[in-house]
C-alpha cells in the first residue's frame, strides 16, 4: 500500500498528465484501498473532460489499474495481460506464488490478482512484465512449473471460501465486532485499530468506536477479511447478534 499522500500526489500527475496530453494514460495495479484514494483523488477533475475505468483484466478482479482518458477518446486497449501456471498446487499456494514473482525482481504494482484453482494458477499481470516472467518463472516454492499466456477470457473464476460465526456482540462498533469475526479480545482490536491496521470497506480508520452496517467489510492486517453479512436483532441480555462471513 502506498503512502496515502504520496498515492494522491501520483494520481494527481497522471491525471494533470492526461489533461495535458489528451491521451490515455494508466496507473499500475491498485489495492482495494488505493482504488478508492484514486476515486477520491479524480472526483476533483471530473469537471474537467477527463474519466477513468477500473479494469482488472476479469469480472472478479480485486486488483485492478485505472485506465485515465480525456472524454472525446474512449481506450480500446488494456495494459493487462494473463499467464497459466501449471504444476503441482496441491502444495503451492497464492503466497508461494507471489514470493517466486517478486523473488524475480517483479514490482508488486506489476501483479493483480493470482487464482489458485486445482493444479492451476492464473495471474493478472501488467504487459511489460509478461515476456520477463515467461522467459524467467521455471519454479514456484520447490516445485517446477509451466507456464504459458492466456486470453483474457480464459481466466479462472476464484473460489471464495469463508467461515461462518454466529456471535453476540455489545455493540456495533468496529471493534466489538472485529473481536468477534477475527476471535480476537475487544482490547486487542482496539490496540490494533489505535495502530491504523484496520480498514472498513478500504478505507482506514483509527477510531474503535466506528459503527459499521451489514455489508460492511472489515480488513486487519495479518489477521484477513470479515464482512458483516446480517445483523440479526437483540437478545434478552440486551447484546446484538451477528453473522459474520470470515474470508479463508
Amino acid at each position: 500500500m502506498m503512502d496515502k499522500e504520496f498515492a494522491v500526489s501520483r494520481f494527481e500527475d497522471i491525471i494533470k498528465g492526461v489533461l495535458k496530453s489528451k491521451r490515455v494514460k494508466y496507473t499500475d495495479f491498485l489495492s482495494l484501498s488505493e482504488q478508492k484514494i484514486f476515486e477520491k483523488t479524480i472526483l476533483k477533475y471530473r469537471q474537467q473532460d477527463i474519466n477513468y475505468n477500473l479494469d482488472g483484466g476479469y469480472p472478479l478482479a480485486e486488483r485492478k489499474i485505472a485506465i485515465i482518458y480525456p472524454d472525446f477518446l474512449q481506450p480500446e486497449d488494456t495494459p493487462i495481460c494473463a499467464v497459466r501456471i501449471e504444476g503441482n498446487f496441491s502444495k503451492l499456494s497464492h503466497r508461494d506464488v507471489l514470493g517466486s514473482l517478486l523473488g524475480l525482481g517483479i514490482k508488486r504494482q506489476k501483479i493483480g490478482d493470482i487464482i489458485v484453482k486445482e493444479d492451476k494458477c492464473d495471474i493478472l499481470l501488467h504487459k511489460d512484465v509478461e515476456s520477463y516472467v515467461l522467459m524467467n518463472l521455471f519454479k514456484v516454492g520447490k516445485e517446477k512449473v509451466r507456464v504459458n499466456s492466456i486470453d483474457l477470457k480464459d481466466v479462472l473464476e476464484p473460489e471464495i471460501k469463508y467461515k461462518d460465526i454466529f456471535s453476540t456482540v455489545a455493540s456495533l462498533r468496529v471493534d466489538s465486532v472485529a473481536a468477534a469475526g477475527f476471535g480476537i479480545s475487544r482490547t486487542k482490536a482496539s490496540e490494533l485499530i489505535n495502530s491504523g491496521l484496520l480498514q472498513i470497506n478500504w478505507e482506514y480508520t483509527e477510531d474503535p468506536s466506528s459503527e459499521v452496517k451489514e455489508g460492511d467489510v472489515i480488513s486487519l492486517r495479518g489477521f484477513g477479511r470479515i464482512r458483516l453479512e446480517e445483523v440479526r436483532g437483540n437478545t434478552k441480555k440486551g447484546r446484538v447478534s451477528v453473522h459474520i462471513l470470515r474470508f479463508i
